[in-house]
């Protein structure tokens, strides 16, 4: 066989994991550190050319997967109390090898160079959830190189097409080579998890646990968003870059381990490539968009369906579609908030709290077009992102000012919090926004206002939402 990707692994990365750290903790993890020393003994006994982790706690950002450039990388574990530095060699030629590959398939690859790390204050490389994989893999005696990127917020698919560059260059520079997904499961599994119990929390390890036994990815893809979110997971970015670097060659994988002392759930997992020609998964992932999108555009509402098209048209043409008739039920006038989504995550909000427009229809039509071109979290709507776009909108009804937080509810009520000429704006029943003080504190934090500050004025309204 030529030089390429030996075998895949997941490792979990609690710092606790580091003795160091964890003490007497160490005897609630004992199955994990076995199943990851016996990981690292086996990556150590295939003597690759370079070991890539892929973790999701160095710079994630919304719209780039990164790999760190630079001779060496170093990190420390200082922010958890322990004066222990770590420092492993860079396989520089790889890691230009992989952006190369992703600039070729329009997969965005960024190599982070000295530049970009002090414009985004990027003092050290290595993050605990590179170092904890790190520290065993160095024990187990490992000297040789890393390679270490972050999937980012991206799509799963896009992580996955990074996984397939990944596999090119290392074929294409012949480095024997190990990739390592640094990855809790869900932190959301009983009361003492970081994120509270859900039953999405459950549900997520378990299918977690299945998908690796069984090989069965398509299942995790389907996850939704929303559940998602209240698992509370960081596990799925880096195991489908992980996968991604195995396209088309079929894999048996195995859960070594599989513990959750501390609310968060632990998988050690190996995934071995058979040598076998497997279909690639990218095209089940892309249909799998598609026909999740044409089910919602089946059954998108007028005022929906009024949004995509101000925003089709003004993205393709750059024109603002005017309506020849307006129905009697948008003749009112009435504020509106427009909301575009992208594979589940925002990709732009912009609305009015009251109408600027003669009519709500002209109102959906403005504020539609703000929310794909003018809403500066977010880069302008590229006509390529047009067909995995969903939207709702918002229709408010007029506020009413409270005087006691007891009257409100975020799953009924949107907020308006102001302090003068400050003011900031949350609607009512959105996804992660779940007790009122997490509303206020959004709803500060878009007024610029400071979180613990009391005296403010509340206003509360009900919306009327269009999918």
């Amino acid at each position: 066989m030529p030089p390429s990707i030996e075998f895949g692994t997941l490792m979990p990365h609690p710092p606790l994991m580091i003795p160091s750290i964890g003490k007497e903790e160490m005897s609630h993890v004992q199955h994990t550190q076995v199943a990851m020393r016996q990981t690292c003994a086996e990556i150590v006994k295939a003597s690759p050319d370079v070991v890539i982790i892929v973790s999701p706690h160095g710079p994630m950002f919304e719209d780039a997967i990164v790999i760190m450039d630079g001779d060496d990388l170093r990190g420390d574990l200082k922010p958890f109390g322990v004066d222990a530095s770590y420092h492993t060699l860079n396989d520089r030629p790889l890691a230009a090898s992989i952006a190369a590959q992703g600039k070729r398939a329009g997969v965005p690859l960024i190599l982070l160079e000295d530049r970009l790390k002090r414009k985004f204050q990027i003092h050290h490389e290595l993050d605990y959830g590179a170092i904890v994989p790190l520290h065993y893999l160095q024990e187990a005696g490992y000297a040789g190189k890393i390679v270490l990127l972050a999937p980012g917020f991206l799509p799963l698919e896009r992580v996955y097409q990074a996984g397939m560059c990944v596999q090119k260059a290392v074929e294409l520079l012949g480095r024997k080579a190990v990739i390592i997904a640094s990855g809790d499961n869900s932190h959301a599994l009983d009361d003492q998890s970081p994120a509270g119990a859900t039953e999405e929390g459950k549900m997520f390890d378990a299918a977690l646990q299945k998908a690796l036994s069984h090989e069965d990815w398509m299942s995790l893809f389907a996850l939704t968003p929303g559940f998602l979110e209240r698992a509370a997971e960081d596990t799925l970015g880096s195991l489908f870059l992980l996968i991604g670097a195995f396209d088309t060659d079929a894999l048996n994988g195995s859960v070594l381990s599989y513990e959750a002392p501390f609310g968060v759930g632990y998988t050690v997992a190996t995934l071995q490539p058979r040598h076998q020609s497997a279909p690639s998964l990218l095209p089940s992932m892309s249909a799998y968009r598609e026909e999740t999108i044409a089910r919602v555009r089946a059954r998108e509402s007028e005022q929906v369906r009024i949004a995509r098209m101000a925003v089709e048209t003004y993205v393709r043409e750059e024109r603002i579609i005017q309506l020849v008739s307006v129905p009697p039920e948008f003749e009112q006038q009435a504020g509106c908030f427009v909301s575009i989504k992208q594979n589940g995550k925002l990709r732009g909000c912009i609305g009015t709290i009251r109408p600027t427009a003669d009519h709500l229809a002209d109102e959906i039509i403005r504020n539609a077009i703000a929310a794909c071109s003018e809403d500066d979290r977010f880069f302008p709507v590229e006509a390529d992102e047009l067909s995995q776009l969903t939207y709702s909108v918002d229709v408010l009804e007029p506020e009413e000012e409270v005087k006691d937080i007891t009257e409100l509810d975020p799953s009924v009520y949107g907020v308006i919090v102001s302090d003068g000429q400050r003011s900031g704006l949350l609607l009512p029943n959105l996804e992660g926004i779940h007790t009122v003080e997490e509303q206020l504190y959004y709803a500060k934090e878009k007024a610029g206002i400071h979180p613990e500050q009391e005296h403010v004025r509340l206003f509360r309204f009900r919306v009327q939402r269009y999918e």
